[in-house]
């Protein structure tokens, strides 16, 4: 399985590259955290608002951005089309799971986006030197792991919704709006500490911190250990959870695809 991924992940890889032009406009069009940076870090003045001044904004939302970068995902549109052309058919009878190519799809183009954003994290460096976050050995050496569970909960969830199009012909719009949720609640627009306490309180229990917040707050080191543990478990939980459903999912709606003769 291993050797017939790496195969997978090699061609996604081509793909990327193919369109890399693609992925630049995709990439830039992200950039919503620069848009809010630039808001936060004006209100704050040389003040602070909940905690954070104007270095900490800086620090915070290209930080958001990056690991936006590593976590996102961004299959659901050739899942989506597959299903509803039919062009999954020939992918169901493959000896590899098509999950597997969806996964090696959306972890190809990450050595990309991650040489797209070093320029963007050079220049918040010597804008705003203070914005560094302070080295910390345990703290970091959990980062990698952090992000990894984060890409997992995230890619997960896409590929709930991009199943749902065995049944809905409107899952593309479906998306739009859960993104819309997720940039909210997710930290991506705006720290989740800055939200009223029941707000945030609800936020989370939701598997978006699990998906940006919670590797973001360990970069920057405003988590205790509780809060760290509390985090991974988190993550651990939202994986077993959106894999159930996922699998579940899965097989309804590759047997429904099947019977209508896709």
């Amino acid at each position: 399985m291993t050797a017939k991924f790496v195969v997978l992940l090699r061609a996604a890889w081509i793909d990327a590259l193919a369109y890399r032009a693609q992925l630049f406009i995709w990439v830039t069009t992200g950039m919503l955290p620069l848009i809010m940076l630039a808001i936060w870090r004006t209100l704050a003045g040389d003040g602070t608002i909940g905690g954070y001044a104007r270095d900490d904004f800086v620090a915070y939302f290209v930080g958001a951005l990056c690991i936006r970068q590593l976590t996102g995902v961004w299959i659901i549109w050739d899942m989506e089309r597959e299903i509803r052309l039919g062009e999954l058919s020939p992918h169901l009878l493959r000896p590899v799971h098509p999950l597997w190519r969806y996964l090696a799809m959306a972890l190809a183009d990450k050595p990309l986006r991650l040489l797209m954003m070093a320029p963007i994290v050079l220049i918040a460096s010597l804008i705003a030197p203070g914005a560094i976050p302070q080295p910390d050995l345990l703290r970091w050496s959990l980062l990698p792991l952090a992000i990894g569970l984060a890409f997992a909960v995230y890619f997960l969830n896409q590929c709930c919704i991009g199943v749902l199009s065995f049944w809905w012909t409107q899952v593309l719009a479906l998306q739009d709006f859960w993104f819309g949720v997720y940039a909210f609640c997710s930290g991506y627009l705006v720290p989740l500490d800055l939200l009223p306490a029941p707000v945030t309180a609800v936020l989370n229990w939701l598997p978006f911190r699990a998906m940006l917040a919670f590797p973001l707050e360990l970069l920057l080191g405003r988590l205790d250990q509780t809060a760290i543990i509390w985090g991974f478990a988190h993550q651990l939980g939202w994986i077993v959870v959106l894999g159930a459903l996922l699998h579940w999912l899965w097989n309804n709606g590759v047997r429904r695809y099947s019977a209508v003769g896709a």
